[in-house]
């Protein structure tokens, strides 16, 4: 009898545990959810606090004029000695001439002299500056400009394969990247290519 009444003091203290269990698995779901919830609104307020706002755009300045002068000519006098400095507008971009060359290729077995004229758009802002590195190191481009040349395939060069001279701007604009700074050539315009076979 005795073995009866612990057998079922033992299953009465075991039944409350797997209750207990039980309880816990069903309410853990709910838990997580919650934990994840308020992980979230850590990260979304800790992302406030570190972008902050956005930085106030700046505008151009403009001017209005409410008096015309009668004729051109007093417009620009005018305009001369109101505004002497230049002004620049940063968006707008400019072309800058490189190099005219003649450069020889000797790749297909056959001897072309190549007529180039090379030229950048870069931004005007960067005009006067660019346009001084070129002065100074134009021994330099010139030499890098005659080597792609030199080393470039005539059917490229000639038009035949890329008709736009994708590959010789491409190789351009790497050398004067090297050689003025990155972020300075916009684009390589390549207005004269001109190939004369001197052997015949």
């Amino acid at each position: 009898m005795s073995e009866h009444a612990e057998k079922k003091d033992e299953n009465a203290e075991k039944s409350p545990q797997k209750g207990g269990i039980m309880s816990i698995l069903t309410k853990l779901p709910v838990l997580l959810g919650g934990v994840m919830i308020i992980e979230a609104f850590v990260l979304f307020a800790g992302f406030k606090m570190i972008s902050g706002s956005p930085a106030p755009a700046s505008g151009a300045d403009i001017e209005l004029s409410t008096h015309e002068p009668s004729s051109g000519h007093e417009a620009e006098e005018k305009d001369a000695h109101e505004n002497p400095i230049k002004k620049v507008d940063p968006k707008s971009s400019v072309e800058v001439e490189v190099l005219t060359l003649k450069a020889s290729n000797r790749q297909s077995g056959r001897t072309f002299f190549y007529d180039v004229q090379i030229k950048i758009i870069t931004r005007q802002a960067n005009e006067e500056k660019v346009k001084s590195i070129i002065a100074s190191k134009s021994g330099l481009i010139q030499d890098r400009i005659r080597t792609i040349i030199a080393q470039s395939e005539p059917a490229k060069l000639q038009g035949e394969t890329e008709p736009g001279l994708e590959t010789l701007k491409r190789q351009v604009k790497y050398q004067l990247d090297e050689i003025i700074g990155e972020g300075y050539v916009d684009e390589v315009l390549v207005p004269r290519c001109v190939p004369f076979r001197t052997d015949f």
